[in-house]
């Protein structure tokens, strides 16, 4: 008893003050026992109350026990408030808001925070994304899926060739596939091979997986190619043209001249565009020859392919049956004909001019300008087409690649919803028209600036991030110059868009002012959208405007705040 007593005394000051009590808080932390840390620090403030180390320790510990609600309010009362320098205490009580986000019961929250997390490129948000690709909302485990190629992280790839095998969603499915192709796992090959051939699966999921594994294949030996060439599923052999362009596998070319006269249309169009990227002008007579016999093909796209690679070759046989098409009464046929004797340049002027004067289609009209950018020439008349195509056309637009995966051709919508994002067929028309806003812009057209115009008045850029990419990456350095002159705008609207673009361009800072300065004027989803601009350029200046949003009284808004806020803290 006595020798207890006595070590009792030795070692008393172990066991109690103010760095003992940290450090068992802390102890408490690292086991997830937020509850114990939690009283531990509240016994040490009763007496040390002046200690802002554990008044630190403190609001992690209601930060990590789910309570942000209470770190943020003793946050502000403690004093510590207002301290925007202090960056860890901020990430951590911003931690604390996305984590309880989580599993919130409202949908619109939950995927908030997951695209939060994602968003801050912390290691934080690869627990996050294990966790919802397990989710019970496919919709959350498609996001999840889609998010997951960014971290790159192991424990996510094996969670991925789970779903691969037992996902019953065919649109998680499908992010599932593209997932694992762009993380190029080479171990499931014979998995997306299955996909390929099994007769169930969808179009979406074969050209996925085709997509998925031409990027796996870094080489392939004679006897693969052969058996991929030779098989008798159309999926595989479209797949042996897809990795000779992949990987510039010349030798091969006698293989994908057989392929020409392959029974599937989709392949003879697959090996055209092989040949066409290996090149064709030291292609054999005879061969080419082949390619030549395709212009007349029963199936419109492949005729339409065929005649447009051998355009400069066998000029007069390729405009016969680009004048055949473009006057057809099948749409698709008629707009992909359009498109490609607008690439064929200086060749296809006269039909150009001719189609330009008489077509009552504007579809056709907007396609031949489309596809004359970049063969050179005065594009002056292009651009006035593609400007009045914007001003009158009300109804939505896409691209239409599948004729043909080379030719994005401009087409009325066709887009349904899906569960997995809102408002889908709105978001693909938004960004197929502001592609052709970019590329006004690239033409310098005199009236480029009113279209952009219109368009931020009449549209409401609801995927911000992707809207500024698109426009910007087709506009490039015009673009720019134009939102800038934009910022000056009287209208509110057009102000505020342009603000956006520019943000997430690179971090203007009138961008910066204006969103800051209009942000308690616009509604919830802009707010949004504001927030997600400030993450993503990261100014640290932008600190002490997004901490007083912290208790916003949306959950949707405070998540955004808390991931533009660690984003700031970031950079």
């Amino acid at each position: 008893m006595k020798y207890s007593l006595i070590l009792l005394l030795l070692f008393a000051p172990l066991f109690s003050g103010e760095e003992a009590t940290i450090k068992r808080v802390h102890s408490h932390l690292l086991i997830k026992d937020y509850s114990s840390a939690e009283r531990e620090c509240k016994e040490a403030l009763a007496l040390y109350p002046e200690s802002d180390a554990l008044k630190k320790v403190y609001i992690k510990a209601l930060a990590k026990e789910g309570k942000d609600e209470e770190a943020l309010s003793y946050w502000r009362e403690s004093g510590l408030g207002d301290r925007a320098e202090d960056h860890e205490l901020i990430e951590t009580l911003a931690w604390g808001i996305l984590t309880r986000s989580e599993n919130s019961s409202q949908f619109v929250v939950s995927i908030a925070s997951l695209m939060s997390a994602f968003y801050t490129d912390d290691v934080r948000a690869v627990r996050m994304l294990l966790d919802q690709l397990s989710s019970t909302n496919a919709i959350i485990r498609a996001m999840a899926a889609q998010l997951s190629p960014h971290y790159r992280d192991a424990d996510l790839i094996e969670e991925l060739k789970r779903l691969l095998k037992e996902e019953r969603s065919w649109f998680v499915r499908l992010e599932v596939i593209q997932a694992l192709g762009t993380m190029e796992v080479k171990d499931i090959k014979e998995t997306l091979t299955k996909i390929i051939c099994r007769s169930r699966s969808t179009a979406e999921e074969k050209a996925a997986a085709i997509a998925s594994l031409v990027t796996i294949y870094e080489e392939i030996d004679d006897e693969e190619f052969s058996s991929l060439a030779l098989s008798k599923r159309a999926g595989l052999r479209h797949l042996a043209c897809q990795i000779v362009s992949h990987l510039d596998l010349k030798e091969q070319r006698s293989a994908i001249v057989k392929l020409l006269s392959d029974p599937t249309s989709d392949v003879r169009i697959a090996a055209l565009n092989t040949l066409n990227f290996l090149g064709i002008k030291d292609l054999d007579p005879a061969y080419l020859s082949k390619i030549i016999d395709l212009t007349s093909d029963a199936h419109p796209p492949v005729a339409l392919t065929a005649s447009w690679i051998v355009a400069r070759l066998a000029p007069q046989t390729a405009l016969q049956v680009l004048r055949k098409h473009v006057y057809s009464s099948d749409d698709q046929s008629r707009r992909l004909a359009a498109y490609i004797l607008g690439r064929t340049g200086s060749v296809g002027y006269q039909l150009t001019r001719e189609v330009m004067r008489v077509s009552p289609d504007p579809y056709v009209k907007a396609n031949l300008a489309l596809g004359m950018i970049g063969q050179g020439g005065d594009l002056t008349y292009a651009g006035d087409v593609l400007y009045t195509f914007l001003m009158l056309r009300q109804g939505k637009v896409m691209w239409d690649s599948s004729a043909n995966s080379l030719f994005q051709v401009l087409s009325p919508s066709r887009i349904c919803h899906i569960p997995n994002v809102p408002q889908y067929p709105t978001m693909v028309d938004q960004l197929t028209r502001l592609e052709i806003l970019g590329r006004l812009a690239i033409l310098s057209h005199p009236l480029a600036e009113e279209a952009i115009k219109s368009f931020l008045t009449h549209h409401a850029l609801g995927v911000t991030f992707t809207a500024s990419t698109t426009l910007l990456e087709e506009g490039g350095e015009e673009a720019i110059d134009i939102l800038r002159a934009l910022l000056e705008e009287e209208d509110q609207n057009v102000r505020i868009q342009a603000a956006l673009v520019l943000a997430l361009a690179g971090g203007e800072t009138e961008a910066v002012e204006v969103l800051q300065d209009a942000y308690s004027r616009m509604d919830r989803d802009m707010k949004v959208n504001i927030l997600g601009a400030l993450g993503h350029i990261g100014d640290p200046a932008s600190i002490p405007f997004l901490l007083n949003l912290l208790e916003e009284p949306y959950q949707i808004l405070k998540v955004v705040a808390a991931s533009a806020l660690i984003q700031c803290v970031y950079h």
